[in-house]
Parts: C-alpha cells; structure tokens; sequence
C-alpha cells in the first residue's frame, strides 16, 4: 500500500509544474507500442491509452512503468 501512496504523491508532483504527461507512459491500441510522453502513436498515427507513470529501463533503454521497474502491483490512476 505504501507504494500505491508514493506514487500517488508522485503524479501529484507531477501535476503541479506540468510534467504529468512527459512521465506517463502511453500503449497504442492498434500495434501495442509503448512510448513516453507521447499521446499519439507514430506509426498508427492513433491516440495512446494512458497506463500510468513510466521510465526508461535502465538496463535496455524501452519505456515500462515505474511500478514494473520495482515490481508492484499498483493499482492505473485515472489519467487525462
């Protein structure tokens, strides 16, 4: 549970100076491609869904979630 809070005071921070959506990792429903900070997907030129805070891996570099990265189970917040 105390990782669902950390994460929560973590979009809020976010929030805050704007840089919400350049955290946040958005999945393409056509292909499934992943990306980071993008609402639109380049290939399919569709709108993403939002999945939640993201990050670069640090060891291949691909865009995940940062509860993947520590291994949580967080439940998706409601994103814009």
């Amino acid at each position: 549970m105390k990782a669902a809070l950390d994460l929560a005071a973590l979009r809020r921070r976010l929030v805050q100076p704007g840089q919400l959506e350049a955290h946040t990792l958005f999945e393409c429903s056509a292909c499934e491609e992943r990306v980071l900070g993008q609402r639109r997907c380049a290939d399919c030129q569709r709108f993403c869904r939002a999945l939640g805070l993201g990050a670069r891996c640090p060891h291949c570099d691909e865009p995940v979630l940062v509860a993947e990265l520590f291994c949580l189970e967080v439940p998706l917040p409601n994103l814009p």
